[in-house]
């Protein structure tokens, strides 16, 4: 007995412009600046979620000790540098300095030092404005 099957590719869903999209997104360059545009975005939902009592902050958590602080402002240095500025509970300030391939943190939620004052905004900076202002 012969069987003669013919079979209809069916389109694939990477001819689609959405996945074609998502594609194009999959495969842009591993840089400093793609994973600072995915931060910004994160932080920015994440504060958004906030009440007014409360800030972004950042716990890192390496070679056993426990380090949380308040975020004040993040950058990127392309290729593959990404920073943290921001404040230590006791008021001393701070900077994180971090490969692209290293980033691994948790967002809390910080007690604010002045809660009586308005809610400073973090400030995202360019690597071009890392001395001059910030931008969203």
């Amino acid at each position: 007995m012969d069987f003669n099957l013919t079979t209809t590719t069916p389109p694939t869903l990477s001819r689609t412009p959405l996945a074609k999209e998502a594609m194009k997104k999959l495969y842009e360059p591993y840089t400093a600046k793609n994973i600072f545009s995915q931060l910004v975005q994160r932080i920015k939902l994440f504060d958004m979620s906030l009440d007014h009592e409360h800030e972004v902050g950042m716990q890192l958590v390496s070679f056993g000790q426990s380090i949380q602080f308040s975020v004040l402002r993040l950058g990127y240095m392309d290729p593959s540098i990404i920073w943290f500025e921001g404040i230590l509970p006791d008021g001393s300030t701070v900077q994180l300095l971090q490969h692209v391939n290293q980033i691994s943190f948790l967002m809390v939620a910080v007690k604010r030092q002045n809660p009586e004052k308005p809610k400073a905004p973090i400030g995202f900076c360019r690597p071009d404005q890392q001395n001059e202002q910030e931008f969203d």
